[in-house]
């Protein structure tokens, strides 16, 4: 039991730090240059593990093709979104915005798969969106105090939701894709589908996808290393332990989130921005009871 809550909270630290990395390395790059190879370094670092790690329960079968579509649309949407966003806004008003996919997975769960409505999941809900609104409500003056432009911030806050909305739809289909492809293997599956999804995209925007230069590769590669590190702490601690008890402690994301870019960012959010911050964690980590 005391494993699979240490694997939780390593996951929810690995993705707070990638989110710090994620900034960093977009605003050194551009934020799909460091997109492109943030994923290529993640899938060449999760591949070992998922050969070693993944337990495969199912055959292929042509609902895999309809659920792997599903997640290579969701996942462009959902990481081009993320890393605009963060490189555009700043991280404690951003990712509380962006956990609202949890709400957004829990209502696919429901209405599409069919899963049994919760309090648990209603109360939970109804915590995340009310951090939401505390938090798109009170981001443009916060911006406007702190000297941001407000029409970064502005951007920033319709990607935190695009982010939200391609990872609501993203997480319950890598949860069908998991049993086929292994919980880890749908990682690099993913990535690379959609990497070879958006690379169209970007050559009639005519982004510039070039290798970084050696000097920003150290956080572009560890944004990398981070993002799919959580993925190896969920995927161990669900070997050893129930994943109900690994879930809600996966979901402080948000939380460590805030306290890294008080500390690595200097990020200095006013007690409104805290506040529905605050009912955001809480809302994640109720919805994965």
């Amino acid at each position: 039991m005391w494993f699979g809550i240490v694997m939780g909270l390593l996951a929810s630290a690995s993705w707070a730090a990638a989110n710090v990395f994620i900034q960093w390395s977009s605003r050194a790059v551009g934020p799909f240059r460091a997109l492109v190879w943030a994923q290529v370094s993640g899938m060449v670092v999760v591949a070992p593990f998922a050969w070693f790690l993944d337990q495969r329960s199912a055959s292929l079968d042509a609902g895999l093709v309809g659920w792997s579509a599903v997640a290579l649309g969701s996942a462009v949407l959902a990481y081009a979104s993320m890393f605009y966003a963060f490189e555009r806004g700043r991280l404690t008003i951003v990712v509380p915005v962006m956990s609202g996919w949890a709400v957004i997975a829990a209502a696919i769960s429901i209405g599409v798969l069919h899963e049994a409505v919760r309090r648990v999941q209603i109360v939970g809900g109804a915590l995340v969106v009310a951090g939401v609104l505390v938090v798109a409500r009170f981001a443009q003056s916060e911006g406007a105090a702190t000297d941001d432009d407000p029409r970064r911030t502005h951007k920033a806050l319709l990607a935190a939701v695009g982010a939200a909305l391609g990872f609501g739809v993203l997480i319950p289909a890598i949860d069908r894709l998991a049993p086929t492809l292994g919980r880890l293997g749908a990682v690099p599956f993913v990535f690379l589908g959609e990497l070879l999804l958006g690379l169209p995209l970007a050559v009639v925007g005519r982004i510039d996808l070039r290798p970084p230069p050696r000097s920003a590769w150290p956080v572009v590669f560890l944004a990398g290393v981070f993002e799919t590190a959580g993925f190896i702490w969920i995927s161990l601690g669900a070997a050893h332990a129930p994943i109900a008890v690994v879930s809600p402690f996966a979901g402080l994301a948000s939380a460590f989130t805030v306290v890294f870019a008080w500390v690595a960012l200097h990020e200095r959010p006013s007690p409104r921005l805290l506040a529905g911050a605050a009912l955001v964690c809480a809302g994640v980590v109720v919805l994965a009871l």
